[in-house]
């Protein structure tokens, strides 16, 4: 995924403006929600017990609010309940301004402009909550509704009106429940923001709150649908979940590329598996990272069972290479490893054939799995049990067991079995994620990806 670089500072923080009744109440009811569940928290403080507007007022007397968001006023229950969705949004992280609110309710007098307005914003705001704000690859903000949007507007609106388009609404956003705990989180955040007088306390409210918004934007650049069986790898939490019907089957801890070779996020689909995989080392590893290992010992190709071949394909006999002389600039090799117990790849490799030459693989290195953040690779993604993970993968193909599996490995011959069905890989940058007892966990920023994404969300709409 490309980043990019935003050349002016966020907007300054929203001022003037208080926590409307209606909103209080939201955050009331979603703080209920999560401390009635039982789980413990030790990392967090108890927030106040006032939660009324009346007390969020009194804790929040300068009325600020955090950059990139508006709160907006109570909008009225006589209102049209599309005006009430358009002001929901900031339950996504949205603010409610970037498409229109204000004057929208300034439009109150005249019914047919204020519905033709609010119409309006539905279809950009329905194009956001589907696809995500900004587009992935560019960071440039989506400032047009997609003609899908269009479409759904004109259906919807024929057959049941502003209601049916409030429903809507609400519903094109993801549904998943990683993104519904990232949406209580927010309510907490805010309820805490609101309540609290410390400037720091208030500083670390605020960049949760940024977290959390950058987050659930990724989550509206994924497919809505994920798949009843997928995989995904969390960049920022070292770990790839085998997941089905939305509940995680199994949690494995992971390795992800060197901060100068990071991993790229992307989604694929895993068609196939080798056991007993040859490495053919990558040019890039092959001039900066073997080189220089043969240089210093010559031994290490055939001990660590490298084949040396030229250009042309024909095997050539490392002996007779002096390694000393080879150029990296012009190296004249192609490197591949045989399977055995030093290859790179281990017993196992995963694979969603893609332009970044990247995939899921065990390692002869398994002591680097103890590490805490675990940025080890030259990009791909290793994987601590993959024999379980391939498994999995392999259920429903015929005649592929756990015995099966276990069988190929001991001959120590390189097999390729095809998925009777393609499994979804989604390799994605999370930095705030469901903690499984009602809150979210915050990870480390371990690429610095969070920043340019936020400010991408936070950059001017024209009008």
């Amino acid at each position: 995924m490309t980043h990019e670089t935003r050349n002016q500072s966020p907007p300054a923080p929203h001022s003037g403006r208080g926590i409307s009744a209606g909103l209080s109440t939201w955050l009331a009811a979603c703080l209920l929600l999560l401390w009635v569940s039982g789980c413990v928290h030790p990392d967090r403080q108890p927030l106040p017990a006032a939660t009324t507007a009346q007390g969020a007022e009194q804790a929040d007397p300068d009325g600020s609010t955090p950059p990139g968001i508006s709160i907006p006023e109570q909008v009225e229950p006589q209102l049209d309940p599309l005006v009430d969705a358009i002001a929901r949004l900031s339950q996504h992280g949205l603010d409610p301004e970037d498409y229109g609110l204000s004057h929208i309710l300034s439009l109150s007098n005249d019914p047919d402009a204020q519905g033709q307005a609010a119409r309006d914003a539905w279809r950009l705001a329905a194009t956001h909550l589907a696809h995500g704000v900004v587009e992935p690859g560019t960071l440039q903000r989506r400032r047009l509704a997609e003609m899908a949007e269009n479409a759904m507007l004109m259906q919807i609106d024929a057959q049941g009106g502003p209601a049916a388009l409030a429903t809507a609404l609400d519903r094109l956003a993801p549904q998943h429940p990683e993104y519904i705990a990232l949406q209580a989180e927010l309510a907490r955040q805010h309820a805490a923001l609101a309540l609290e007088n410390d400037p720091a306390a208030r500083a670390t409210h605020t960049a949760r709150i940024d977290q959390l918004r950058v987050n659930m934007e990724r989550w509206r650049w994924l497919p809505h649908r994920l798949g009843p069986r997928y995989v995904m790898a969390n960049i920022p939490g070292f770990d790839v979940v085998a997941v089905e019907q939305d509940i995680v089957h199994a949690r494995h801890t992971a390795i992800f590329g060197k901060m100068n070779r990071e991993t790229p996020a992307f989604s694929d689909s895993i068609e196939y598996i080798i056991f007993n995989p040859w490495w053919d080392v990558p040019d890039s590893i092959a001039r900066a990272d073997k080189l220089p290992l043969f240089r210093r010992d010559p031994g290490a190709v055939s001990r660590l069972g490298y084949k040396v071949l030229d250009r042309q394909g024909k095997a050539v006999n490392p002996a007779d290479i002096n390694w000393s002389e080879v150029s990296a600039a012009s190296f004249p090799y192609r490197l591949r490893q045989a399977p055995g117990p030093a290859n790179a790849l281990g017993q196992v490799k995963i694979m969603f054939p893609n332009p970044h030459n990247v995939y899921l693989h065990d390692t002869s290195e398994r002591s680097l799995f103890d590490a805490e953040q675990r940025a080890f690779s030259s990009g791909c993604i290793r994987v601590k049990d993959p024999l379980d993970l391939a498994a999995w993968l392999l259920e429903g193909t015929p005649d592929w067991d756990r015995t099966r599996i276990d069988a190929a490995v001991a001959s120590r011959a390189e097999t390729r079995v095809d998925l009777l069905a393609p499994v979804p890989v989604y390799v994605v940058y999370f930095t705030a994620i469901d903690d499984s007892c009602g809150g979210v966990r915050y990870l480390p920023d371990s690429y610095g990806r969070d920043e340019a994404v936020l400010a991408a969300l936070d950059s001017p709409v024209l009008r």
